[in-house]
């Protein structure tokens, strides 16, 4: 249901020509923090690449929060280069950009540059990127005007002789990314070429035998199923209830299935959120103060799940904002987005003795229908 996830300040536009790549030679010449950067920057490195932007609200963030949790299941990580290049240069540069990138990964790189040698990039692979200001497109966008920002979503694969090799879907996810990338750098020591045609070949191997993680998956899909199918007969019947404005009905999923420690309360407001995500951290203090109503009000648990961040990291951020009613509990569970069936962050989803009801994408910017929600449901 969020595969039409878009944002005013982010037009995510897929190609049809995606996994149908064949091999090519692709040149580009771009700017890091350390100097110039180009196709040669790596040698006997595949490439991984995506194009996105700093103040991309979603998408982009997702993208390349995959990368990063991607990158620790790689059997052969030193084979691989991943890179972010900004399609905004006139509002990020090297530096800014490279910060950025960082946050979600040491390993990742960020490039920049002139828009004339990012557009040159962009026609070789066949991408889409550009700005609106007003409704109106724009060629020339100035920094601070207000202008937004479209671009394609697609991830690229590139062999150590800088030929496109496959892509992906900006959805595929992390796990996903990692199996199909360990088909092709293989176990480690191997950074020779891979041709066009490995990661059909590939494919081809895996129908044979499912890989061990994708059984585990695909079993871990089929458990919560019949678990949902066992629990739905203890639902309450909700119907008399609207759904809170922006949350739309979902199907059924065990709130065990999501998290440890499941809370039992009848009334569960589930809000999953990560430190690189913007929106998530300007809603934390809406939320935050809805908690605190609800604790004396006890119709509705406020339950905040982080995304991958360290303990810190996350301790740092709710005594700078000065949360306190909510929970700084944690997961370092790369599937969570693909089993809940969202694309990106922040998510949040309504649990109703324990099963889920409803989900909603993007920021929270109200929180009184949350609030009516959970009166009506007390009365139940």
């Amino acid at each position: 249901m969020f595969k039409k996830l878009l944002t005013s300040a982010c037009l995510c536009f897929i190609a049809l020509w995606a996994g149908t790549a064949t091999a090519r030679e692709i040149t580009f010449d771009l700017l890091s923090d350390k100097g110039p950067a180009t196709h040669k920057s790596w040698p006997g490195k595949h490439l991984l690449l995506a194009f996105g932007y700093t103040t991309c609200p979603e998408i982009c963030p997702t993208t390349l929060y995959e990368f990063a949790e991607a990158m620790k299941e790689l059997k052969n990580p030193s084979a691989i280069q991943p890179i972010f290049v900004t399609i905004d240069p006139v509002s990020d540069d090297a530096k800014k950009l490279q910060e950025y990138v960082n946050f979600f990964d040491e390993h990742i790189v960020g490039l920049a540059g002139e828009m004339k040698n990012i557009r040159a990039l962009v026609d070789q692979l066949g991408a889409t990127f550009g700005y609106r200001l007003n409704g109106k497109r724009v060629d020339n966008p100035i920094k601070g005007s207000g202008y937004t920002v479209y671009h394609s979503a697609l991830i690229y694969l590139f062999n150590p002789q800088s030929e496109l090799i496959d892509t992906f879907d900006y959805q595929i996810g992390a796990h996903d990314l990692a199996v199909a990338l360990n088909k092709v750098l293989g176990e480690g020591g191997n950074t020779g070429a891979a041709t066009a045609s490995a990661p059909a070949a590939s494919a081809a191997a895996a129908s044979e035998k499912t890989p061990e993680p994708e059984k585990a998956i695909e079993n871990e899909k089929a458990s919560n199923a019949e678990k949902s199918a066992a629990t739905a007969a203890t639902a309450p019947d909700d119907s008399a209830c609207p759904l809170p404005r922006g949350f739309t009905a979902a199907e059924p999923l065990r709130l065990g299935d999501v998290m440890d420690n499941a809370p039992t309360d009848k009334v569960v407001l589930l809000n999953v959120w990560a430190l690189w995500c913007a929106p998530c951290r300007t809603e934390l203090p809406l939320l935050d103060k809805l908690a605190a109503e609800q604790k004396e009000k006890k119709q509705l648990l406020v339950q905040t799940l982080n995304l991958g961040d360290k303990e810190e990291k996350v301790s740092d951020l709710f005594e700078k904002m000065g949360l306190k009613n909510l929970p700084q509990t944690r997961t370092e569970d790369n599937t969570l987005l693909r089993r809940v069936g969202a694309p990106g962050l922040p998510l949040t989803a309504l649990f109703v003795n324990g099963q889920r009801v409803a989900t909603k994408g993007g920021q929270i910017d109200d929180t009184s229908a949350i609030s009516a929600y959970a009166e009506c449901m007390a009365r139940q």
